[in-house]
């Protein structure tokens, strides 16, 4: 996943990536479910150390490979870049899912009430990301995993043709500066 492709390159480390086919279920094919019995990408495998979900693979990277750090170590503002990591989750991709789903499928198919719903959630979560950037650079006063974790699901919204509204100018001078760091094109999957 993007995510952890940024942590990595985010902190010099060096890895081999294994691409699985998902449209064709290879996540689902016996040798993959040993690495990771739920089927789900990505997984890490660090020194026969095997690791689940971009978030606690993220974790994970931290706690062995601490320099450079991508969490502060003020305890107050670990916790708020692990809350922004979760809100990347939790809160922003499902909102964005309602759009992207919808608009994979042929127009006449697609649920017009629920993209419209999925738009206004994300001008929702860009005010209130707009409000918390306020006077910082970053969410957690430095590029943390919270940042790191929005990547992925703003590059998809920009990727669907939607941009950051100009109403939002913290988030999209902070977007801007997430786009320009070398981590985030040397991220991107191949074609």
């Amino acid at each position: 996943m993007r995510k952890t492709r940024i942590a990595l390159l985010e902190k010099g480390l060096q890895w081999e990536t294994t691409w699985l086919d998902l449209a064709k279920g290879e996540q689902k094919k016996p040798e993959y479910l040993k690495i990771n019995p739920v089927g789900k990408v990505p997984a890490l495998i660090d020194d026969g150390v095997v690791v689940h979900d971009s978030t606690i693979i993220n974790e994970y990277l931290e706690d062995k490979y601490p320099s450079p750090p991508l969490l502060p170590k003020d305890p107050a503002m670990r916790a708020r870049a692990r809350s922004f990591e979760d809100y990347a989750d939790a809160y922003l991709a499902p909102s964005l899912f309602k759009i992207l789903m919808n608009l994979r499928k042929p127009e006449a198919e697609r649920d017009q009430e629920k993209i419209r719903e999925g738009e206004r959630e994300m001008r929702d979560h860009f005010a209130f990301l707009d409000r918390e950037l306020n006077g910082r650079q970053f969410f957690a006063g430095m590029l943390s995993l919270g940042d790191i974790s929005f990547a992925p699901p703003l590059a998809n919204y920009e990727r669907a043709g939607y941009k950051i509204g100009p109403e939002f100018p913290h988030l999209r001078a902070w977007w801007e500066r997430m786009k320009s760091r070398p981590s985030f094109a040397r991220s991107l999957p191949p074609d």
